[in-house]
């Protein structure tokens, strides 16, 4: 008797709470946030369709999503050359947990890394989202709770023109962050 008496509050007590929303998802698909068409409108190269590689869910509560594009694919690439030729454009995207300012600390930790000599280049800030960095081999964007890093590697261009490259990349990545923040 006392167990159904139990059992009859907390349903009337649970039935009667609202339900608690549930955190908005974590994940983000990186190759959802270029087209093979962009990149290479954007480098004047062919590019493959892309390569999803996600490290999923961290201790720390981010989702990281990976895309690698083949720059030429099907041309072989000179073994000679540095990196034994291979071309690619790599996109990494974040998504952190909501208020946390996590996205901000992503970009802070380049500075700290040029610091300590780990990465050769200062970061050199960028006008892109809410805050963005070159730091010679790529360029890092914070947008709310998302950052990302984005490279295009091709042996023998200089870090100027590559700049450049990635620079015309990152709105096409920041337009489609907008999108899906508004849904």
């Amino acid at each position: 008797m006392k167990r159904a008496l139990v059992a009859t509050v907390a349903m009337a007590i649970f039935s009667a709470a609202p339900a608690a929303e549930p955190p908005p998802p974590l994940e983000i698909n990186a190759c959802e946030l270029l087209t093979s068409a962009e990149i290479s409108a954007a480098i004047g190269l062919p590019v493959d369709s892309g390569r999803r590689q996600d490290e999923g869910m961290s201790r720390d509560g981010q989702y990281s999503s990976t895309c690698f594009w083949t720059i030429e694919p099907g041309k072989a690439p000179d073994q000679t050359a540095p990196a034994r030729g291979r071309r690619f454009v790599i996109l990494n995207a974040q998504r952190w947990p909501a208020g946390r300012d996590m996205a901000r600390k992503f970009l802070q930790a380049f500075h700290e890394s040029a610091d300590k000599g780990v990465i050769a280049n200062k970061p050199q800030p960028r006008k892109f989202g809410d805050e963005a960095l070159w730091w010679g081999d790529g360029l890092a964007v914070r947008k709310g709770d998302v950052s990302f890093g984005l490279s295009v590697f091709m042996p023998k261009r200089d870090a100027a023109r590559t700049s450049a490259l990635e620079e015309k990349l990152a709105p096409h990545v920041l337009r489609r962050l907008d999108r899906q923040s508004a849904i």
